[in-house]
């Protein structure tokens, strides 16, 4: 029994070495997410519905038609009758409403606010979209190179304690020293093992963002491209071409149509209507029935409800352009802010650049010095720790560099979605 399990738990081991590394690259992750990012998806069905609403809101305006058929037995009944007892009618309707109290304007007015509202909401929908796949992009790039960039450190903290280990053997180093090296190396293993860990994790997010399920083992190469940022603009000005400015302001429109549409049931109502049919008592009658109807309605009292609408609809449309007016300041402080992120990381990136160079020539000095016993084990360990730190430094800024551009672009309502 323990051979047999032996040989499945290998043959599972064995099975998970060969999975296929799916690779992706940025230019195939974009349509991938554009095609199957469940939210993305459901903006799109939002504005498909919108539409759909908004182009119904017209039927006020057009004439309504119908058609019935009738069929009626009366001999059952106890009641005497001269006539037969069964009777067939049929008949054709046409329905004219010619004024509503501004309530059809009202409707058309409030579905297209409602369109534009779920336009804004798409086009929020892809400036987000396109913000979490540069970051989840990014981000696995980031894990994949933080496991070489670890690998890297501990293969060199394994030369260095070899280096110690020799010179202490040879009595020109303390114990001290060594134990420390040793610790460092201990250090650096770990960090590879954390590094390793949060690859599934980067996986699972690029996946997500994708539409994807658990499709296995992910690999991303290539770059994203990027741009430098250029003067500052007009944030303000910026902030009203945002699509949750356009959301906001779409939303006051709906709610200005919301109190025309409130305040319809307080005006008369005028219909236009006439119908033609046939009454008989067999299966084609032959009695010809028309009516021609001019109804006005007139509304008196309808216990305050009417009244009430109305100032809760205008009360809705007070509410909804001071949100408009909160939404135009909160833009233009996020707007801001990152403009300056993004700015600063462009700036950190080519500092870290600056002193990354600076730390690998410093390094390689000071191993040579430490080797010839030119420089103490202090004051090398110094050294060697601020260029492992250097490194660690520039790949974050270089993940930290197209997450805030990403955030920019978001904050604009922009991205590279289609």
């Amino acid at each position: 029994m323990k051979t047999i399990l032996s040989v499945w738990l290998l043959g599972l081991a064995l099975s998970a070495l060969a999975a296929p590394v799916m690779v992706l690259t940025w230019e195939t992750c974009l349509p991938e997410a554009a095609a199957n990012n469940p939210e993305l998806r459901a903006a799109r069905a939002n504005l498909a519905a919108a539409g759909f609403s908004a182009a119904g809101a017209h039927s006020g305006y057009l004439p309504q038609l119908s058609a019935g058929a009738g069929y009626t037995d009366t001999s059952g009944s106890t009641a005497s009758t001269t006539t037969s007892d069964t009777t067939y009618s049929t008949s054709v309707s046409l329905s004219q409403n010619l004024f509503a109290g501004f309530q059809d304007r009202a409707k058309i007015a409030q579905g297209a606010a409602n369109r534009e509202v779920a336009e804004a909401n798409l086009a929020v929908a892809k400036a987000k979209l396109s913000q979490d796949l540069k970051s989840a992009f990014v981000g696995l790039r980031y894990a994949q190179d933080n496991i070489v960039l670890t690998e890297n450190i501990a293969r060199r903290r394994e030369e260095n304690l070899r280096l110690v280990e020799l010179r202490f053997e040879s009595g020109n180093e303390n114990k001290g020293s060594y134990l420390l090296t040793k610790a460092s190396l201990a250090q650096a293993r770990y960090e590879n093992l954390q590094a390793q860990q949060s690859l599934v994790s980067s996986q699972a997010q690029l996946e997500r963002v994708l539409g994807r399920g658990d499709t296995g083992e992910l690999e991303v190469r290539g770059d994203i491209p990027f741009s430098e940022p250029g003067q500052a603009p007009d944030f303000r000005e910026l902030a009203r071409q945002v699509p949750d400015y356009q959301q906001a302001a779409a939303q006051q429109k709906s709610a200005a149509a919301g109190v025309t549409l409130a305040r319809s049931g307080l005006y008369p109502s005028l219909n236009l209507s006439g119908s033609v049919g046939r009454t008989g008592d067999n299966w084609y009658p032959e009695g010809t029935q028309r009516s021609v109807g001019l109804n006005l309605s007139v509304p008196l009292y309808s216990g305050g409800k009417d009244y009430y609408a109305t100032k809760s609809a205008v009360s809705s449309l007070e509410a909804a352009a001071s949100n408009t007016d909160s939404a135009e300041q909160q833009l233009v402080v996020r707007l801001k802010q990152t403009y300056a992120s993004y700015v600063e990381s462009v700036a950190k990136l080519k500092v870290d650049q600056a002193f990354l160079d600076a730390s690998m020539t410093r390094a390689d000095i000071a191993r040579t010095k430490y080797n010839n016993g030119l420089m103490t084990f202090e004051n090398w360990d110094i050294i060697e720790n601020d260029l492992i730190q250097r490194q660690k430094s520039f790949l974050q800024s270089q993940r930290d560099r197209v997450v805030a551009e990403a955030a920019w672009e978001q904050a604009q309502g922009k991205g590279v979605i289609p």
